[in-house]
């Protein structure tokens, strides 16, 4: 069983938790750009052991939009999530940009045990960019009409079509115009782009690399760089798998991290 839970982000904005419960150490979990805390339901109940939590981030699902979405501003409401739920110590799992505000948390000192990172976009990588700029708010008539349009970004997945459209309507909302939108604001993209080169080697706690074996985010190069420059880290690839790891394969990523996780030692 899940509930759905709120606490107080850092800007005062309401923050959006779905907790599975469990009374072991606690596990946070991020999703990544223009998800919400349904990518990780497939490998959430897997987790057996300990107090597993997801995450809405700031201006995504059912969390409060504001006015800054850098990677900061992600870090102090991991920190505003920690204290509201009375954790002193936590590991974290993070897929994509998820796992960026992770190694972010990891610099900037927060209490962390450790952290699985999943499939995520290195943006100093030759050749590659973070797309940037602002888009509207588009606004459908129905809720058939926005989910149709629903695209995993990037394409490739091993989900079929009724799973993508069960995960679309996780992510829309009916105005009080009648008129449908999506669960997300669209000022983020011009925002999270704040990636430090140097964090990874700034992380001083243990680390597991998790890549998608068909992802394109995360090029087999781009892996084994961050790979290398991760003090303590071990590395995995899930077979098959593309970009949306937990979606394509959440039993396969729920034995990766299950088997990290039981190997770190708490330091509460």
């Amino acid at each position: 069983m899940n509930a759905s839970i709120f606490v107080e982000g850092a800007a005062g904005n309401r923050l959006h938790l779905v907790d599975w419960g469990g009374s072991g150490l606690g596990l946070l979990l991020l999703h990544g750009m223009a998800a919400n805390t349904a990518w990780w339901d497939p490998v959430a109940p897997l987790l057996g052991g300990r107090r597993v939590v997801a995450l809405d981030l700031r201006g995504h699902g059912d969390s409060g939009w504001t006015d800054g979405y850098s990677l900061d501003d992600y870090a102090a409401d991991v920190e505003a999530v920690r204290r509201g739920l009375g954790w002193e110590r936590f590991s974290i799992a993070a897929h994509s940009l998820g796992a960026r505000i992770a190694l972010r948390c990891a610099s900037n000192g927060a209490p962390l045990d450790a952290a699985a990172l999943l499939d995520f976009y290195a943006a100093d990588w030759p050749g590659r960019a973070v797309p940037s700029g602002t888009r509207s708010q588009p606004a459908y008539a129905d809720e058939d009409s926005i989910v149709a349009r629903f695209r995993l970004q990037p394409p490739g997945t091993l989900l079929d079509e009724a799973g993508l459209r069960a995960l679309a309507r996780r992510g829309v909302r009916q105005g009080p115009d009648g008129r449908w939108s999506w669960k997300f604001d669209w000022r983020v993209v011009s925002q999270a782009v704040d990636w430090d080169p140097g964090e990874p080697s700034r992380a001083a706690i243990p680390v597991l690399l998790v890549r998608g074996e068909a992802s394109e985010t995360m090029p087999r190069a781009a892996f084994k760089s961050v790979l290398n420059a991760l003090p303590d880290a071990r590395g995995v690839e899930i077979p098959r798998a593309h970009h949306h790891v937990t979606l394509d394969a959440p039993r396969e990523c729920a034995e990766a991290l299950g088997s990290f996780l039981d190997s770190i030692p708490s330091r509460s």
